[in-house]
């Protein structure tokens, strides 16, 4: 079967209060097809891991996934020691995808250096930190040096990455749990992006079925397709601030980042990103956002699904202006899951 999972970007969550956090969650967990819950992490909203305790606090089955986690912002033992803990509330329940981040940075003067082995050092301290053990690590860009927790989940959490670099694909091949190809919304690219992954894999003597894959697509779903393509513009700009400068996940699509959107992105100033959002061709949304009608959303999905092989599927949803999230939540869960969510061999 499909696995289903469903993220809410900080946006589409911005105007939603703390006390209102709880129907949202059980509103996830009521959706027969969701598989799991994934918290964003975007600074700086409402914080991620209090959001997850919430979560863990008011539903019984839904897996909570905290996406993502840099290993810049916060040091990878502290981030264990809040995994650990919110998987310990949720009697197992809780995951995370780990990336190279960026959101925030300029504010807390943070320069996101090397990426991908921080990356690699981060996994390679948490795994066996979180399975008991004691780590004394002197990496490149992460040192931990007698590092233990107090307190053993029981199983060990999933560590995912996600990302669309080539350099923390390979990474994710060799070390990950599971990889979180984000955010290419058409096959072709996603099976180049899983091929990045198997040579991360065999290098690490592993093989691409060592690992859970999922895809993560930016998703809009309305009626009013131009509504969805709007409302989904800001996102392709977030993914194009912080890939910056790196555009080769873009040169595989065949696209260009227009000149403009580029000039506004090169200032290197997070709160000039929606400035850009306007100038975000249509090709772009196409390239990396499900954007339209819940029958356009549940082709597209079930065509990346059929193509690609995989068979876990992450929606992250987006909200056009005149939709609430309790509309945008249920057109996911029953419009579009049903359609993609049946075996393989069923798939239309």
């Amino acid at each position: 079967m499909t696995r289903i999972h469903v993220g809410l970007p900080s946006p589409s969550i911005a105007d939603l209060p703390m006390s209102q956090w709880t129907p949202v969650a059980r509103a996830c967990e009521e959706e027969e097809g969701f598989d799991t819950l994934w918290h964003s992490n975007e600074r700086f909203y409402r914080e991620m891991w209090i959001r997850m305790t919430v979560s863990a606090m008011v539903t019984d089955r839904i897996g909570l996934g905290a996406a993502v986690v840099d290993p810049f912002a916060v040091h990878p033992l502290v981030t264990s020691q809040a995994l650990a803990t919110v998987a310990e509330l949720s009697r197992g329940r809780a995951t995370v995808a780990l990336g190279a981040g960026g959101s925030g940075f300029p504010m807390m003067g943070i320069r996101r250096a090397r990426p991908a082995q921080a990356l690699r050092e981060a996994l390679t301290i948490m795994k066996p930190l979180l399975a008991g053990e004691t780590v004394t690590f002197e990496g490149e860009v992460i040192v931990a040096r007698g590092a233990r927790l107090h307190f053993v989940p029981d199983p060990r959490p999933r560590l995912w990455v996600a990302t669309r670099g080539d350099r923390t694909l390979r990474v994710a091949g060799e070390l990950a749990d599971g990889v979180i190809v984000a955010t290419y919304a058409r096959p072709r690219e996603a099976l180049m992006a899983l091929e990045i992954v198997e040579e991360g894999a065999r290098r690490a003597g592993r093989t691409l079925g060592d690992l859970r894959r999922m895809v993560r697509i930016d998703t809009c779903i309305d009626q009013d397709e131009r509504a969805a393509y709007e409302a989904s513009r800001l996102m392709v700009a977030k993914l194009l601030w912080g890939s910056y400068p790196d555009r080769r996940f873009v040169e595989r699509t065949g696209l260009e980042v227009p000149g403009e959107v580029e000039r506004i992105l090169a200032k290197r100033d997070y709160d000039l990103v929606p400035d850009a959002a306007p100038h975000v061709p249509d090709e772009f949304v196409e390239a990396f956002c499900w954007a339209g009608t819940p029958d356009t959303v549940a082709r597209r999905a079930a065509e990346m699904l059929r193509e690609t092989g995989v068979d876990e599927v992450g929606f992250w949803l987006l909200r056009t202006p005149d939709q609430t999230l309790k509309q945008a939540v249920r057109a996911l869960g029953r419009e579009v899951v049903p359609a993609v969510a049946s075996p393989a061999g069923e798939r239309a």
